[in-house]
Protein backbone atom coordinates (compact mmCIF):
# COMPACT_ATOMS: atom_id res chain seq x y z
CA UNK A 1 0.00 0.00 0.00
CA UNK A 2 1.62 3.33 -1.05
CA UNK A 3 2.08 5.66 1.32
CA UNK A 4 0.08 9.25 0.85
CA UNK A 5 2.94 11.17 0.65
CA UNK A 6 3.51 8.90 -2.99
CA UNK A 7 3.39 11.95 -5.29
CA UNK A 8 5.73 14.05 -3.35
CA UNK A 9 8.21 11.54 -3.21
CA UNK A 10 8.20 10.41 -6.98
CA UNK A 11 8.82 14.25 -7.57
CA UNK A 12 11.50 14.41 -5.18
CA UNK A 13 13.25 10.67 -6.74
CA UNK A 14 12.65 12.31 -10.26
CA UNK A 15 13.92 16.35 -9.52
CA UNK A 16 17.64 14.24 -8.23
CA UNK A 17 17.52 11.04 -10.13
CA UNK A 18 20.58 9.74 -10.55
CA UNK A 19 22.30 11.36 -7.52
CA UNK A 20 23.20 10.08 -4.22
CA UNK A 21 20.50 12.43 -2.47
CA UNK A 22 18.01 10.94 -5.02
CA UNK A 23 19.53 7.02 -4.29
CA UNK A 24 18.59 7.79 -0.72
CA UNK A 25 15.42 9.62 -1.09
CA UNK A 26 14.34 6.54 -3.45
CA UNK A 27 16.04 3.81 -1.73
CA UNK A 28 14.70 4.74 1.89
CA UNK A 29 11.13 4.79 0.21
CA UNK A 30 10.74 1.48 -1.38
CA UNK A 31 12.72 -0.40 2.21
CA UNK A 32 10.04 1.86 4.34
CA UNK A 33 7.19 0.63 2.21
CA UNK A 34 8.13 -2.95 2.04
CA UNK A 35 8.05 -2.07 -2.22
CA UNK A 36 10.84 -4.28 -2.29
CA UNK A 37 10.21 -5.68 -5.96
CA UNK A 38 9.08 -2.10 -7.40
CA UNK A 39 12.75 -0.99 -5.40
CA UNK A 40 14.46 -3.48 -7.20
CA UNK A 41 13.30 -2.85 -10.57
CA UNK A 42 14.54 0.69 -10.65
CA UNK A 43 17.70 0.35 -9.43
CA UNK A 44 18.68 -2.31 -11.74
CA UNK A 45 17.06 0.02 -14.35
CA UNK A 46 19.53 2.98 -12.63
CA UNK A 47 22.72 0.46 -12.51
CA UNK A 48 22.45 -0.24 -16.33
CA UNK A 49 23.03 3.73 -16.52
CA UNK A 50 25.92 3.85 -13.98
CA UNK A 51 27.16 0.31 -12.73
CA UNK A 52 29.67 1.73 -10.92
CA UNK A 53 27.22 3.78 -8.31
CA UNK A 54 27.92 2.35 -4.59
CA UNK A 55 24.41 4.26 -3.72
CA UNK A 56 22.52 2.09 -6.14
CA UNK A 57 24.46 -0.96 -5.45
CA UNK A 58 23.80 -0.57 -1.78
CA UNK A 59 20.01 -0.20 -2.09
CA UNK A 60 19.72 -2.65 -4.75
CA UNK A 61 21.73 -5.47 -1.95
CA UNK A 62 19.58 -4.04 0.64
CA UNK A 63 15.85 -4.77 -1.30
CA UNK A 64 17.25 -7.84 -2.65
CA UNK A 65 17.80 -8.97 1.09
CA UNK A 66 14.47 -7.76 2.43
CA UNK A 67 13.43 -9.89 -0.14
CA UNK A 68 14.90 -12.93 0.94
CA UNK A 69 17.28 -12.87 -2.05
CA UNK A 70 19.98 -13.55 0.11
CA UNK A 71 22.69 -14.46 -2.68
CA UNK A 72 21.86 -11.52 -5.09
CA UNK A 73 21.81 -8.95 -2.01
CA UNK A 74 25.45 -10.02 -1.35
CA UNK A 75 26.65 -9.62 -4.88
CA UNK A 76 25.50 -6.03 -4.45
CA UNK A 77 26.75 -5.24 -1.00
CA UNK A 78 29.96 -6.51 -1.86
CA UNK A 79 30.39 -4.55 -4.93
CA UNK A 80 29.02 -1.72 -3.12
CA UNK A 81 31.34 -2.18 -0.14
CA UNK A 82 34.76 -2.34 -2.88
CA UNK A 83 33.27 1.05 -4.73
CA UNK A 84 33.14 2.62 -1.08
CA UNK A 85 35.61 0.88 1.11
CA UNK A 86 35.42 3.67 4.05
CA UNK A 87 31.77 3.48 4.57
CA UNK A 88 30.60 1.65 7.70
CA UNK A 89 26.97 1.71 6.99
CA UNK A 90 27.93 -0.33 3.79
CA UNK A 91 30.16 -2.93 5.99
CA UNK A 92 27.43 -3.91 8.26
CA UNK A 93 24.89 -4.48 5.92
CA UNK A 94 27.18 -6.27 3.84
CA UNK A 95 27.65 -8.23 7.18
CA UNK A 96 23.95 -9.34 7.59
CA UNK A 97 24.05 -10.19 3.53
CA UNK A 98 26.72 -13.16 4.71
CA UNK A 99 24.93 -13.71 7.98
CA UNK A 100 21.79 -14.65 5.18
CA UNK A 101 24.04 -17.20 3.29
CA UNK A 102 25.47 -19.06 6.34
CA UNK A 103 28.84 -17.24 5.97
CA UNK A 104 29.77 -16.44 9.60
CA UNK A 105 33.66 -15.84 9.75
CA UNK A 106 32.96 -13.21 6.86
CA UNK A 107 29.73 -11.70 8.79
CA UNK A 108 31.96 -10.91 12.01
CA UNK A 109 34.53 -10.17 9.96
CA UNK A 110 31.96 -7.29 7.79
CA UNK A 111 31.25 -6.05 11.53
CA UNK A 112 34.55 -5.75 12.86
CA UNK A 113 35.83 -3.66 9.71
CA UNK A 114 32.66 -1.26 9.97
CA UNK A 115 33.86 -0.94 13.85
CA UNK A 116 37.52 -0.37 12.33
CA UNK A 117 36.16 2.82 10.01
CA UNK A 118 33.52 3.89 12.91
CA UNK A 119 33.96 2.90 16.67
CA UNK A 120 30.73 4.53 17.24
CA UNK A 121 29.15 2.33 14.82
CA UNK A 122 26.15 0.94 16.98
CA UNK A 123 24.46 -1.42 15.27
CA UNK A 124 27.55 -3.05 14.08
CA UNK A 125 28.84 -3.39 18.07
CA UNK A 126 25.57 -4.89 18.66
CA UNK A 127 25.53 -7.57 16.13
CA UNK A 128 29.24 -7.93 16.70
CA UNK A 129 28.51 -8.95 20.25
CA UNK A 130 26.14 -11.68 18.75
CA UNK A 131 28.28 -13.82 16.51
CA UNK A 132 30.48 -13.64 20.04
CA UNK A 133 27.91 -14.52 22.42
CA UNK A 134 26.81 -17.60 19.52
CA UNK A 135 30.54 -18.46 19.10
CA UNK A 136 31.13 -18.35 23.05
CA UNK A 137 33.16 -15.34 23.40
CA UNK A 138 31.21 -14.78 26.43
CA UNK A 139 33.66 -11.81 27.39
CA UNK A 140 34.31 -10.30 24.13
CA UNK A 141 30.20 -10.17 23.95
CA UNK A 142 30.08 -8.76 27.48
CA UNK A 143 32.69 -5.72 26.53
CA UNK A 144 30.87 -4.93 23.62
CA UNK A 145 27.25 -5.24 24.74
CA UNK A 146 28.47 -2.75 28.01
CA UNK A 147 29.77 -0.27 25.44
CA UNK A 148 26.59 -0.20 23.64
CA UNK A 149 24.49 0.48 26.77
CA UNK A 150 27.12 3.28 28.15
CA UNK A 151 25.94 5.08 25.14
CA UNK A 152 22.28 3.98 24.67
CA UNK A 153 20.93 2.15 28.19
CA UNK A 154 17.59 1.08 27.34
CA UNK A 155 18.53 -0.88 24.27
CA UNK A 156 17.05 -3.97 24.42
CA UNK A 157 18.92 -6.72 22.66
CA UNK A 158 21.74 -5.83 24.51
CA UNK A 159 20.39 -5.62 27.96
CA UNK A 160 18.89 -9.35 27.32
CA UNK A 161 22.00 -10.59 26.00
CA UNK A 162 24.14 -9.27 28.44
CA UNK A 163 22.25 -11.26 31.10
CA UNK A 164 23.08 -14.43 28.67
CA UNK A 165 26.48 -13.38 28.75
CA UNK A 166 26.85 -13.04 32.66
CA UNK A 167 25.01 -16.35 32.79
CA UNK A 168 27.33 -18.47 31.08
CA UNK A 169 30.16 -16.60 33.25
CA UNK A 170 28.51 -17.69 36.21
CA UNK A 171 28.64 -14.55 37.72
CA UNK A 172 25.11 -15.18 39.39
CA UNK A 173 24.79 -11.55 41.26
CA UNK A 174 25.52 -9.29 38.48
CA UNK A 175 23.25 -12.09 36.22
CA UNK A 176 20.13 -11.17 38.75
CA UNK A 177 21.00 -7.40 38.16
CA UNK A 178 21.03 -7.59 34.60
CA UNK A 179 17.60 -9.34 34.09
CA UNK A 180 15.97 -7.05 36.30
CA UNK A 181 17.13 -3.91 34.48
CA UNK A 182 15.85 -5.18 31.35
CA UNK A 183 12.27 -6.24 33.30
CA UNK A 184 12.57 -2.57 34.40
CA UNK A 185 13.05 -1.38 30.99
CA UNK A 186 10.65 -3.54 29.45
CA UNK A 187 8.44 -5.47 31.48
CA UNK A 188 5.93 -6.92 28.79
CA UNK A 189 6.41 -9.75 25.66
CA UNK A 190 7.78 -12.99 24.79
CA UNK A 191 11.77 -11.78 26.20
CA UNK A 192 10.45 -10.10 29.22
CA UNK A 193 8.72 -13.84 29.99
CA UNK A 194 12.02 -15.84 29.37
CA UNK A 195 14.02 -12.92 31.55
CA UNK A 196 11.50 -13.76 34.22
CA UNK A 197 11.72 -17.11 33.92
CA UNK A 198 16.21 -16.88 34.21
CA UNK A 199 15.67 -14.94 37.37
CA UNK A 200 13.61 -16.97 38.96
CA UNK A 201 15.86 -19.88 38.50
CA UNK A 202 18.45 -17.78 40.46
CA UNK A 203 15.96 -18.13 43.15
CA UNK A 204 14.93 -14.35 42.55
CA UNK A 205 11.11 -14.05 42.50
CA UNK A 206 11.20 -10.14 42.43
CA UNK A 207 9.40 -10.79 39.14
CA UNK A 208 6.96 -13.51 38.47
CA UNK A 209 4.97 -15.11 35.99
CA UNK A 210 1.46 -15.60 36.07
CA UNK A 211 -1.16 -17.64 33.67
CA UNK A 212 -4.04 -15.21 32.87
CA UNK A 213 -6.39 -16.63 30.98
CA UNK A 214 -4.05 -17.57 28.05
CA UNK A 215 -1.66 -14.90 28.50
CA UNK A 216 1.87 -15.39 30.64
CA UNK A 217 1.96 -12.38 32.39
CA UNK A 218 5.21 -10.95 34.10
CA UNK A 219 4.46 -8.94 36.93
CA UNK A 220 6.96 -7.73 39.33
CA UNK A 221 6.90 -8.36 43.09
CA UNK A 222 3.35 -6.92 44.83
CA UNK A 223 4.93 -5.16 47.45
CA UNK A 224 3.35 -4.27 51.21
CA UNK A 225 5.13 -1.63 53.70
CA UNK A 226 6.47 -3.85 56.43
CA UNK A 227 3.94 -5.54 58.82
CA UNK A 228 0.85 -4.37 56.85
CA UNK A 229 -1.30 -5.19 54.22
CA UNK A 230 -0.86 -1.38 52.87
CA UNK A 231 0.43 -1.68 49.40
CA UNK A 232 3.55 -0.10 48.48
CA UNK A 233 3.81 2.22 45.16
CA UNK A 234 5.68 -0.23 43.32
CA UNK A 235 3.11 -2.83 44.26
CA UNK A 236 0.24 -0.64 43.02
CA UNK A 237 2.14 -0.42 40.03
CA UNK A 238 1.84 -4.13 39.90
CA UNK A 239 -0.93 -4.03 40.45
CA UNK A 240 -2.01 -1.66 37.83
CA UNK A 241 -0.53 -3.95 34.99
CA UNK A 242 -3.20 -6.60 36.06
CA UNK A 243 -5.85 -4.84 36.00
CA UNK A 244 -5.18 -3.38 32.67
CA UNK A 245 -5.39 -7.24 31.47
CA UNK A 246 -8.58 -7.91 33.57
CA UNK A 247 -10.48 -4.90 32.65
CA UNK A 248 -10.75 -6.52 29.35
CA UNK A 249 -11.45 -9.73 30.02
CA UNK A 250 -14.52 -9.68 32.24
CA UNK A 251 -15.32 -13.71 31.56
CA UNK A 252 -12.57 -14.50 33.50
CA UNK A 253 -12.02 -15.01 37.20
CA UNK A 254 -8.87 -15.32 38.85
CA UNK A 255 -7.70 -16.40 42.70
CA UNK A 256 -5.42 -14.21 44.69
CA UNK A 257 -3.22 -16.43 46.65
CA UNK A 258 -1.67 -14.63 49.51
CA UNK A 259 0.96 -16.85 51.91
CA UNK A 260 2.62 -15.00 54.81
CA UNK A 261 4.69 -17.57 57.25
CA UNK A 262 3.12 -17.78 60.32
CA UNK A 263 0.66 -14.91 60.35
CA UNK A 264 -2.98 -16.26 58.17
CA UNK A 265 -4.53 -13.29 59.48
CA UNK A 266 -1.63 -10.60 57.45
CA UNK A 267 -1.85 -12.63 54.69
CA UNK A 268 -5.84 -12.48 54.72
CA UNK A 269 -5.59 -8.91 55.00
CA UNK A 270 -3.27 -8.92 52.26
CA UNK A 271 -5.30 -10.95 49.90
CA UNK A 272 -8.40 -8.72 50.50
CA UNK A 273 -6.59 -5.63 49.86
CA UNK A 274 -5.22 -6.48 46.63
CA UNK A 275 -8.75 -7.53 45.38
CA UNK A 276 -10.28 -3.92 47.02
CA UNK A 277 -7.50 -2.22 45.49
CA UNK A 278 -8.35 -3.84 42.01
CA UNK A 279 -12.14 -3.56 41.59
CA UNK A 280 -11.69 0.25 43.40
CA UNK A 281 -9.48 1.23 40.32
CA UNK A 282 -10.87 -0.99 37.68
CA UNK A 283 -14.50 -0.68 38.31
CA UNK A 284 -14.94 -2.84 34.68
CA UNK A 285 -13.72 -5.54 36.55
CA UNK A 286 -16.81 -7.52 38.59
CA UNK A 287 -15.97 -8.28 42.19
CA UNK A 288 -17.45 -11.59 41.91
CA UNK A 289 -14.31 -12.10 39.16
CA UNK A 290 -11.86 -11.79 42.22
CA UNK A 291 -11.36 -14.93 44.78
CA UNK A 292 -9.23 -14.50 47.49
CA UNK A 293 -7.16 -16.80 49.33
CA UNK A 294 -4.87 -17.20 52.39
CA UNK A 295 -2.29 -19.11 53.76
CA UNK A 296 0.31 -19.08 56.74
CA UNK A 297 2.59 -21.30 55.21
CA UNK A 298 5.59 -20.38 52.91
CA UNK A 299 4.70 -20.65 49.04
CA UNK A 300 6.17 -24.07 47.47
CA UNK A 301 7.51 -22.31 44.02
CA UNK A 302 8.81 -25.75 41.80
CA UNK A 303 11.05 -23.72 38.84
CA UNK A 304 12.37 -26.99 36.14
CA UNK A 305 13.88 -29.13 38.91
CA UNK A 306 14.44 -26.76 41.68
CA UNK A 307 11.69 -26.28 44.44
CA UNK A 308 12.12 -22.98 46.01
CA UNK A 309 10.30 -21.77 49.09
CA UNK A 310 9.29 -17.88 49.72
CA UNK A 311 7.90 -16.97 53.26
CA UNK A 312 5.37 -14.20 51.82
CA UNK A 313 4.14 -13.76 48.41
CA UNK A 314 1.18 -13.36 46.02
CA UNK A 315 0.29 -15.35 43.77
CA UNK A 316 -2.31 -15.10 40.97
CA UNK A 317 -4.25 -18.40 39.19
CA UNK A 318 -6.97 -18.49 36.68
CA UNK A 319 -9.84 -20.12 38.10
CA UNK A 320 -11.75 -23.08 35.71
Amino acid sequence: MRSKYYPIILCIMIFFSGCAVGQMVKGDYYLSETEYKHGIESFKKDLEKDPDSPEARYYLGRLYLADNQAQNALTHLEKASAIKPQNPEYRFWLGLAFAANKMKKQEWESYEGALKLDPDHIKSRIYLAHTQLERGLYEDALKNYSQVLDKIPNEPSSLYNRALALKELKRIQEEKIAWKEYLNSYPSGLMSVNAVNHLNLLGDFSFRNHLIGIRTIPLSHIGFKPFSSDLTPEGMSSLDDLGSVLKKKTDLSIHIIAYQKNNKQLAEQKAKQIKKYLVEKFPEIPASNLKVSWFDVPEKIKIENNLFSEDESVNFITAI
